[in-house]
């Protein structure tokens, strides 16, 4: 599955944010995914969850806004 692979690369990216900034734990991670990207955001969302149940980002609200164009970026981490 494409979007799982790509769920583990947002969660080690969050991870890392969350460790650079001491936080214990992430509440929320936005996402901008390109209209053309061929990514399935039902399918992301639900491999996000998976890969990050044994992180700080566990139980991370998901928000997904799809763009213009080819581009998948995280946009924001809310960490604490």
């Amino acid at each position: 599955m494409h979007e799982l692979s790509l769920a583990q690369s947002v969660v080690e990216i969050v991870e890392e944010a969350a460790r650079r900034e001491g936080a214990a734990r992430v509440e929320s991670v936005r996402l901008e995914i390109g209209e053309l990207s061929h990514v399935e955001p039902e399918s992301l969302a639900f491999a996000f969850e998976v890969a990050a149940r044994d992180g700080c980002a566990r139980g991370a609200r998901l928000e997904i806004c799809r763009t213009p164009g080819h581009e998948m970026r995280v946009r924001d981490i809310d960490i604490f």
